[in-house]
């Protein structure tokens, strides 16, 4: 068996993989550290929407994972935690393999056994809450394999526990991953969870990235008050890199689960939130910024009361949902 160790610049979704990095699969490079937060930073090192796309005609795959914290949560498994799933393509289309389940720091599993030695095309999705410090393949000897190249402009994500993944069943279940799939575009995962503020600090870092969109999902994690105050600085520090100055910037609205919940307060204060966030997109426009978007929250996940784990983050279902309906808004915004 050949074993090969998977070197940043052969991952999709992390941010500037040339530079330097403590943690081979962390998705921020080292020169950010001393300019966010502490908290955003440790959240940083988890390897959430990283992807590895390879072509092999091995008839196996041993892969050996590393772990820095082996993290344990009570409304999420341990495989969307700190565990690793393998797709590959069928007929055009992605197709889920096999899950590699967690059982230490140290993990190593074969994901399959027996495929007949044709070339093919797989996407390993890596764990949402845990950071990788380590990854390598085992193939059979004498067998193709090379990383795919980039080939498209990232689609950027800055957000909450939601856009790191909590809760999926499994990392490629995390809906920036369905949406990376769905569009065969790279996806950059920069969800940081309960720590999703509009900070100017990581609207610095958006900025510094070549994206094909960036989008903003900060709603859950604060108050309209915080909306008010930070929503067009965030605009002006992603604008000050004259290179995006027309690259659309999308905010989510803040979803509702069930309007009919007696909690009426958290609904209020949503919807209130979400009327801010308009205010001030319309502000900006208005003040000159252009190809801002804002995506409405009104038939996201709300078709039934199915969508959530505990009322705030998504099962696999809401993933589902938010990631086909944020496809669909970016196609009649004419912006993808």
């Amino acid at each position: 068996m050949q074993y090969h160790h998977i070197k940043p610049i052969q991952a999709q979704g992390l941010v500037h993989p040339n530079l330097e990095r403590d943690h081979r699969m962390q998705r921020l490079p080292q020169r950010f550290k001393d300019s966010i937060s502490k908290e955003v930073w440790e959240l940083s090192e988890n390897s959430a929407g990283v992807s590895i796309p390879f072509v092999s005609d091995t008839s196996e795959l041993l892969v050996k994972w590393s772990l820095k914290h082996d993290q344990k949560m009570n409304h999420m498994t341990d495989v969307g935690i700190k565990g690793i799933d393998l797709y590959h393509k069928k007929n055009g289309a992605w197709k889920f393999l096999n899950t590699g389940i967690p059982i230490k720091k140290e993990n190593n599993q074969y994901l399959f056994k027996g495929f007949s030695p044709e070339l093919r095309e797989y996407r390993l999705h890596l764990p949402l809450y845990d950071t990788v410090t380590d990854i390598q393949f085992g193939l059979d000897d004498g067998s193709k394999f090379d990383c795919i190249e980039k080939n498209t402009r990232p689609i950027v994500f800055y957000g909450t526990s939601i856009t790191q993944g909590g809760c999926a069943s499994r990392p490629g279940l995390a809906y920036t991953n369905i949406i990376s799939r769905e569009l065969d575009n790279e996806c950059i995962n920069l969800g940081f969870s309960g720590n999703g503020h509009l900070e100017t600090t990581v609207a610095e870092i958006l900025s510094t990235i070549d994206a094909k969109i960036y989008v903003i999902e900060c709603m859950a994690n604060i108050d309209k008050e915080i909306v008010r105050k930070n929503t067009i600085p965030l605009i002006k520090a992603i604008r000050k890199n004259v290179k995006v100055r027309s690259t659309p910037i999308v905010f989510f609205e803040q979803f509702i689960i069930d309007l009919d919940s007696p909690d009426q307060d958290i609904i209020d204060s949503a919807l209130g939130k979400n009327k801010e966030l308009n205010n001030q997109v319309t502000k900006a426009i208005n003040d000159g910024e252009e190809n801002l978007h804002v995506i409405k929250q009104v038939g996201c996940i709300d078709e039934d009361t199915e969508a959530t784990v505990d009322g705030i983050h998504f099962n696999d279902l809401g993933f589902q949902r938010y990631a086909n309906y944020f496809i669909n808004s970016i196609h009649e915004l004419n912006i993808f």
